[in-house]
């Protein structure tokens, strides 16, 4: 019988050596209630998009990739961004190998508490990329520059504005944090994630 363990990354043999093997990347998406990280998954995940309310405590999601010949499932945890819920942020963190940072180019305040929402990520992972998303480019007026200065400053992955509701950017998003966590994940040598039971 396969058991599965907690390390951040499974391999997962498909009983052929001349198959490609998966592998099991958990990402998680955080930052202020409201901002869009829901609807930005489900716009990801299925291409409409959905006026979603607060997510209540923590959103789970997958999708498989291709990288390299490696089927990869991005399993997506999606944290609800109240205060309340806050207290689960650590425990949800362990074993992610990538973060979306997202904030609401419409809603200054959003921005201003990205310190807090960074400071609990790095405090509970090793040194994962993050990649900072501003949401809702579709309305309003928004000043990119400020969002690439933190970027910098912070030493994020990098910057991205997005639409869930136009899909604007919204592919490149998870392609590109994919990338990040599968390009860091195969510079070391992978741990399995299997293990049999008798």
């Amino acid at each position: 019988m396969i058991e599965l363990q907690s390390n951040p990354v499974g391999w997962i043999s498909t009983g052929d050596a001349s198959l490609p093997r998966k592998a099991v990347l958990k990402l998680i998406v955080v930052g202020d209630g409201g901002v869009g990280k829901t609807t930005l998954i489900h716009r990801y995940l299925t291409g409409t998009y959905l006026d979603q309310r607060m997510t209540v405590g923590s959103g789970f999601a997958t999708c498989d990739l291709n990288m390299e010949g490696v089927t990869i499932t991005l399993a997506i945890w999606d944290f609800a961004g109240e205060e309340r819920f806050r207290f689960l942020l650590p425990t949800y963190c362990r074993g992610s190998l990538g973060c979306i940072l997202a904030f609401d180019l419409t809603r200054p305040p959003t921005f201003y508490h990205l310190d807090q929402w960074l400071t609990l990520v790095r405090s509970n992972t090793d040194d994962i990329p993050i990649l900072l998303v501003g949401n809702k480019s579709d309305a309003g007026d928004k000043n990119s520059d400020l969002a690439r200065d933190y970027t910098q400053i912070n030493n994020l992955a990098d910057y991205l504005e997005t639409s869930a509701k136009e899909g604007y950017n919204v592919i490149k998003t998870f392609e590109t944090i994919a990338t990040l966590m599968w390009t860091r994940t195969t510079t070391a040598a992978p741990q399995s994630l299997l293990t049999t039971a008798t």
